[in-house]
Formats: structure tokens, sequence, C-alpha cells
């Protein structure tokens, strides 16, 4: 018989199998485009700054024929940015766009994550001649594959550990009052941008007592708070079973979960109610891809924190500080946190104490510690990506992070770093009296070679960190590039003379209460006055130069 007339295909379009390999490396360019985005925009605030310096200088040659090309520069350089900030929209609309779909085609339900867990859980428990039931919530949330893919060997672990070690057999159930078959539920919720995945039976807990004599027999101090003695189950080669079997008994299992959810830039705690069940919840952020981090730099080195793990930022005073028992503590008025410095944890070496250092608070749980830091550079998204197959753990880092520019850094793993600041002795976070005179640092600009040695070595005497300069641009640059506690000046100098770069130090953000000390040949009153109205902080002249009085000077300034 005739075949009758195919059907008319509608106007959806069919679905198509992609390889996830295809999907991790599209999503991986959607990165590389967010980042150059991101350094579009960089350039797009250096071309602004540039334009506010031509402004400034176009008043201080009014009237001169210099002022008819910077106007013609500054309309340019006012042209080229708007131009450039509209690119940088369509440009961020297209990026964000992308990204977003190419997120979109790498979901996954989470249910299709615990695909073969529930079959691992029956035969754990035939094994042990034990009855369970596996029920999934959440199951239509929708979560990365690669994050699903990562998650399913802890989830392995969990289900498995909740059937050997929580649930009792079917007599002893009954014998409580519960029915004999076990349950075992595993969850997923969106918290913000984390996931919080849980795993929970309800059998009959944690034998917190069994964990402590495990820890004692092992030279271990044994908690007295509940909370702290059920966080030793993430212990490696400690374990409450009487014997070994295929599942238990090894001492591992629970310590590489951690580890692995560690890895993911998450945390894992565990909660529990004697004789009605245990609670692991799994903390872990939604993307692995690309991330928000606040830039610090440590020992030399320009490292990143997930902000999303960063509670708050300090600047600390001895008043802060408290020593407890060998180790040093911030004082909150609820609790005294674990204070370490972070080139300490890391054993990079350690910068000169600061009077007022800066810190940062981090969270893991419910677990919090203080790290001090050189300094805090910035917050900004990055590119995550891996360490390498090379790299299977590296102490304190979870990946690497592109920044705009171009340029790497460690990503450090949060719960890693709050364990080790728990643990770390008494360290030495503020100078001494002697040490703060010392470390002052103060740039110096004079054009004649002579005098400039003969000040610097006036100051290097008295323990000040001198950078010399040959002109008033070069002292600009170098403190941009540096900072300083202050700065000595003459006023005749190339390329930028004192009275200039103390009115761009005056009009800058960040460096506006930097003293500046102008010592000068020009003694007629309307120089000192022209020189106080720029906004210098002292007028020396070299007639009457005394090392004694410009040592004095500063010391009243600091």
């Amino acid at each position: 018989p005739e075949l009758p007339a195919p059907a008319q295909v509608s106007g959806e379009a069919l679905p198509v199998r992609v390889s996830g390999q295809k999907l991790d490396a599209l999503l991986g360019r959607s990165g590389e485009l967010r980042v150059a985005m991101l350094r579009l925009e960089g350039h797009a605030e250096s071309l602004e700054a540039l334009r506010d310096d031509v402004t400034s200088l176009r008043g201080t040659v009014r009237g001169t024929r210099s002022e008819t090309t910077l106007r013609r520069v500054e309309l340019e350089l006012a042209r080229v940015a708007r131009v450039l900030a509209q690119d940088r929209r369509a440009l961020f609309q297209s990026s964000t766009g992308l990204d977003d779909e190419v997120r979109r085609s790498r979901m996954l339900p989470f249910e299709e994550g615990c695909t073969g867990l529930e079959r691992a859980a029956r035969d754990v428990a035939h094994g042990l001649g034990r009855r369970v039931r596996m029920e999934v919530h959440g199951g239509g949330l929708d979560l990365d594959r690669s994050l699903l893919q990562s998650l399913r060997e802890p989830l392995l672990h969990l289900v498995r550990n909740a059937v050997a070690h929580g649930l009792e057999a079917p007599e002893e159930r009954v014998r409580h009052g519960k029915p004999e078959e076990g349950r075992v539920v595993l969850s997923a919720r969106l918290r913000g941008s984390r996931v919080e995945v849980a795993v929970e039976d309800d059998g009959r807990g944690l034998d917190l007592e069994a964990l402590r004599e495990r820890a004692r027999a092992r030279g271990m101090e044994a908690p007295e708070d509940d909370a702290d003695a059920a966080r030793l189950v993430f212990l490696p080669g400690l374990s409450t079973a009487t014997k070994v079997t295929a599942v238990s008994g090894r001492g591992v299992g629970l310590d590489v979960v951690r580890a692995q959810v560690e890895a993911l830039r998450g945390s894992v705690e565990v909660a529990f109610k004697a004789g009605q069940g245990t609670r692991f919840t799994l903390d872990v952020p939604l993307t692995l891809s690309t991330l928000r981090v606040l830039l610090v730099s440590a020992g030399g080195q320009t490292l990143a924190l997930a902000s999303e793990g960063v509670d708050r930022l300090l600047r600390l005073a001895p008043s802060d500080v408290r020593e407890v028992e060998g180790r040093m503590s911030w004082v909150t008025p609820d609790a005294l946190v674990p204070l370490a410095s972070l080139a300490g944890v890391l054993d990079l070496p350690a910068g000169p104490p600061k009077a007022r250092p800066s810190a940062v608070v981090l969270s893991a749980g419910t677990a919090q510690a203080a790290l001090v830091v050189d300094e805090v550079i910035a917050e900004q998204e990055v590119l995550v990506r891996s360490l390498g197959s090379r790299v299977k753990r590296a102490r304190h880092v979870a990946a690497a992070a592109v920044l705009p520019d171009g340029r790497m850094a460690l990503l450090l793993n949060p719960a890693s770093l709050v364990r080790a600041a728990g643990g770390r002795p008494s360290a030495h976070f503020f100078p001494t009296p002697k040490e703060q005179a010392a470390r002052r640092r103060v740039v110096l600009a004079d054009d004649s070679p002579t005098t400039r040695m003969l000040e610097q070595s006036i100051l290097e005497g008295a323990g000040y960190d001198v950078v010399a300069c040959a002109d008033g641009a070069e002292a600009w640059e170098r403190l941009q590039a540096g900072g300083a506690d202050a700065m000595v000046m003459d006023v005749e100098m190339p390329r930028m003379d004192g009275f200039q770069v103390t009115e761009a130090v005056r009009t800058s953000p960040r460096f506006g209460r930097v003293p500046v000390v102008l010592v000068t040949s020009r003694e007629k009153p309307e120089d000192k006055a022209r020189g106080l109205q720029a906004g210098a902080s002292a007028y020396i002249v070299k007639s009457a130069f005394d090392p004694t009085s410009l040592l004095e000077t500063l010391r009243r300034l600091l």
C-alpha cells in the first residue's frame, strides 16, 4: 500500500546531542570573552583618568598656545571615551547573553546527578542485612553539568556511609519505635549564588564518645564541644567501625569527601540528633568557571579569595587583638576569632609589621578566621582554571584565577585557610616604636644630585625608607606606584615642579592626606604663600636648612 505522507514538522527545533567536552570548551571561551570585557572596562577608566589629567594640565597653561593644543586633545579624548563606552556596553550585553545561553545549555536536573545512588544504597543495605528507601528532594533543580559530575563521588561516599554507619539493623529499629526500613534523603536547594546539597538519614546519629576515644588513641586532643567533636569524622584514618568491611572500618571516605568538596571551593558540615539521624550538608558554588574574587597581596604574591567566603575587611588596632593560650585572636563582642598571617599560613616571606594592618575575615560553614594581609588590592570577576592533572593536591589552593590583565593568581581554599589559622602560634603583627619609625616610606625629589644625596643620607640615617627621584614627575609616578608616608621635594624641578606635584597630591582621592614638605631656595614670602596655598604641609628654605629641623618636621607630621 501507498505510504502516508510524512507529518509536517512544527516550528519547534529538533533536539541535538552535543558532547560535554564541546560545551566545556564553549564555556571556557565565553569566560575568556567576559575577562576581555572586564579588561576593556579598565581601559575605559584609564582613558577617563587621562582626560581628567589633561583638563587639569590645561588649567596650568591657560592663556598660552599650549592651551589650544590641550583643548583639542581633551575633545578627542572625550570623543574616544564616548565611543569606547558604547562599544563596552554592546560587548557587555553580547558577552552576558552568550554566557547565559551557554550555561543554560549545560544545565541538568539534580535528579540526573543522583542516578545510580539508589542502587548503591540498596547494595550496601543488602550486604549488611538492612532495608533502605532513598528519596530525592529538589530533583528538578537545574545545576551545571560539571558541578553535578564533581559532586557524584562525594554523594556516593555519603550515601554508602549513611547506610553503613547511620542506619540500624531492622530489629534494632523496631525496638526504638522506628519502621524496619531506613530512610536516606538527598536534597538540593539554591541559596543565592550557592547550592546546598544535603544527605540525611534517620539512623542512630553519631557516637561522640567513640569518636573522642579514637581521637585520644591517636594522640589527638578530644574536643569537649559536641559540634567540634562531630567534625572529627572528617579526619583521615579515624573510624568508629568495629570491623573492617567493604564499605567501612578503614577510616577513609569522609576525609575524601571534605577534600573533594573543598576542591570545588565549597565546605561540608555535619549535624545530628542522637537516635534520630545525621545530616551532612555540602555548600558549593553555583558555577565553577567564573567567580568574583577579592585580590590581596601577601609575601610578595597576588592571591585571590572567593568574595562569597569573605565576611568583612578589617583595619586592626592593638586593642582588637588578644593572645589566648599562645594563639592570637581577633576580639569581637560575641567571640574570639582565630587570627593569623596569610603569609605565615602559606609559608611565604612575612611583610613588615604595620601600625594598622589589613585583615580579611573568612568563613567556612560555621567556622571563622581573620587573616592579616599586606594589602587589599581589588574585587573583580575572574576566569577560574584548574591547576591541571599534574597537580593533584596543592595545600590551601583550589584553582588558578585568570585576571583581567591576563596575569594569573592562585585561588585559595577558604575552608583550608580557616582550619590552618586556628592552629598557628602567636605572630608579631604590630611594629615596635623603633620599627614604626624605621619603616616610614619617604619619596624624595630634587633635581640636584648633591642635594638629593645629602637629604637621602639624613633621612636614611634617621631610619626612613627613602625613594629618591630626579624630578617632580618621577616622584608623582613613584607615589602612585608604591605609595608613601610623606614626600620631601624641591620646588624648581623639570617636567613637574614642587607646586604642581603638591597640587596633584592634594587633589588625589588616594594620596590627599600624605604630608608634603617643600625644601627650596625660593625664600620670598609670595613663594611660601604659593606653596602653602598649593597644599604643602611645611615649607623649609635651604638657606636656613637644618637636618634636625627637617627630621623634627617629619616626626611631627607623621
